[in-house]
């Protein structure tokens, strides 16, 4: 009898900590602009680990074209980064602006010297961490 208690108990055990490494503490930063100006949307301490590897894959992988910035060009809806994303030496400050009719996002960062726009499968990790999806 004891025995059985014993491996309930560890099975049990392994559950919780196998539930608890599903989530780990990410930082990320959010800005939203409303009414022409930013507003501190979040900071987000614990984010799922998969959606937010998906959304530094999706970044990493953008194919990042050089970019002059306008200054005609409307602010961005959303200016965010990881806080703990330091890979580049630098944390990137990654600007969004969202296209909500056809779910996809266009992105500058470095300044805005670089610039992407994603599709709409590239999109969603990215606006699902930004709670526009």
């Amino acid at each position: 009898m004891k025995k059985k208690t014993c491996i309930l108990a560890l099975v049990l055990l392994s559950i919780t900590v196998m539930a608890g490494c599903t989530t780990k503490e990410e930082h990320i930063s959010i800005q939203k602009l409303e009414n022409k100006t930013y507003h501190f949307e979040a900071y987000k301490q614990e984010i799922e680990t998969r959606d937010t590897e998906k959304a530094k894959e999706v970044l990493k992988n953008a194919d990042w074209h050089e970019f002059v910035w306008d200054k005609d060009i409307p602010k961005a809806d959303f200016i965010f980064y990881f806080n703990d994303d330091k890979s580049e030496g630098a944390i990137p400050v990654y600007y969004a602006w969202v296209n909500k009719d056809e779910h996809v996002i266009e992105l500058t960062r470095d300044q805005h010297k670089k610039h992407v726009q994603l599709n709409r499968k590239e999109s969603t990790p990215i606006l699902k961490l930004l709670n526009e999806w």
